[in-house]
């Protein structure tokens, strides 16, 4: 998946998204939340912090 396709999918902006892969930033928590609903998976997983 793009950044554009991610950015599309979930409103968020592909340069919030680029900045998080280039560890410029980090996610805001309420972009944790959004991108844990789009990914079906938890926050802590998103996170690394359960299996």
């Amino acid at each position: 998946m793009s950044q554009m396709e991610l950015a599309v999918a979930t409103h968020i902006s592909q340069s919030a998204i680029a900045k998080w892969e280039l560890k410029k930033t980090e996610p805001t928590a309420s972009a944790l939340i959004v991108l844990s609903r789009f990914f079906e998976e938890s926050v802590d997983f998103l996170l690394g912090l359960s299996d």
